[in-house]
């Protein structure tokens, strides 16, 4: 069911001062395309692999209040909705069509809560 992690963002509380911290001091480049200013900043990573993005505390938090989110990217967003619920799995609503992609969340045990992601086409 789910094929990799895609996506990490961290919920930050000054998004202007983090990114300033993130690109100087770490380096990192601003994805000028898929960010948006005072609220989202996705940057560059030459490797491949996860994207890393800050996100708005306030924005995290309308969904969770947590320090991070992460995407867990899978076929079919509704079929692993479906699977999870059958497992008995926490679901916090159910998948629905963002920019990004068919989505839906979960909380694990522990209280964590995770992305699970079927990104555009």
């Amino acid at each position: 069911m789910i094929q990799q992690m895609a996506w990490l963002g961290l919920a930050v509380k000054d998004i202007d001062a983090a990114t300033q911290y993130y690109t100087e001091k770490l380096g990192l480049t601003v994805d000028e395309k898929e960010s948006v200013p005072h609220f989202y900043t996705q940057f560059s990573l030459n490797g491949g692999g996860a994207v890393l993005a800050l996100v708005s505390r306030e924005d995290a938090k309308q969904g969770f209040d947590q320090s991070f989110d992460t995407a867990l990217i899978v076929a079919d967003a509704d079929a692993a909705y479906a699977q999870l619920k059958a497992n008995g799995v926490e679901l916090l609503g159910e998948p629905v069509d963002a920019p990004f992609g068919r989505t839906f969340l979960f909380r694990t045990p522990d209280g964590h809560i995770l992305r699970v992601l079927k990104p555009p086409m």
